[in-house]
């Protein structure tokens, strides 16, 4: 099997080690580190990353800042892994392309998180999810659109499995717990996932929200 590239940005030693700790131990993983934004810029990773894991509150530039630069190829992803929860900073991190936004404190379920944005998923915990879903959901902000007609490409209906799933993740359930709860394998829930990206025509979470609200599922 082939190494998952990930390169980490983290200044706080003592929580890089604890990173490091739960990753190394992956034989399918090789990593690389910065301790700083311009670390990362003067010395950047010999080949394209698969997945960039980054804190906000670096030294010098923040995580923001790398974002805006590290996305300006789309196929590029990202994860935050931060303590900072202000919703400025969450909705500017998502904004800018990450693909994950999960607390400091998450770390035993990080392996399961880096492998679902590997594979084309997003990961927000359910926090950071209910902050995003009262974003959408206050009127005078985000008033209901018009359901678009039928006919438009890349509307297709979702099944009801699909749209159970989908209000699980809104709700911030991991795709593990979707599986225990339809007593599947995760795999078969990523793959499903996965469709209902497809079918939505999207490539993150906060899309899916988005789109999902644009044709009425919720």
């Amino acid at each position: 099997m082939n190494s998952i590239l990930i390169g980490i940005i983290e200044d706080n030693l003592d929580y890089l080690n604890s990173l490091l700790e739960v990753l190394k131990p992956k034989e399918s993983v090789s990593i690389s580190t910065w301790n700083s934004a311009e670390d990362f810029y003067s010395n950047p990773p010999k080949e394209e990353l698969q997945l960039l894991i980054l804190d906000i509150g670096l030294p010098g530039e923040s995580g923001i800042d790398v974002l805006k630069k590290y996305h300006t190829i789309d196929s590029r992803k990202s994860l935050v892994i931060s303590s900072l929860q202000t919703d400025d900073v969450i909705f500017s991190a998502i904004k800018y392309g990450a693909s994950g936004y999960i607390w400091k404190s998450e770390l035993d379920s990080l392996w399961e998180t880096i492998q679902t944005i590997v594979e084309g998923g997003s990961v927000i915990s359910p926090s950071i999810a209910t902050k995003v879903l009262l974003a959408f959901r206050k009127p005078e902000l985000n008033p209901k659109p018009t359901f678009p007609p039928k006919n438009q490409t890349g509307l297709e209906i979702l099944s009801p499995r699909e749209r159970q799933i989908l209000e699980l993740i809104i709700e911030g359930d991991s795709p593990q717990q979707i599986a225990q709860l339809f007593g599947t394998t995760i795999g078969t829930v990523r793959q499903q996932i996965k469709t209902i990206y497809k079918k939505l025509q999207v490539n993150t979470r906060v899309q899916m929200l988005k789109k999902a609200r644009l044709f009425g599922i919720f």
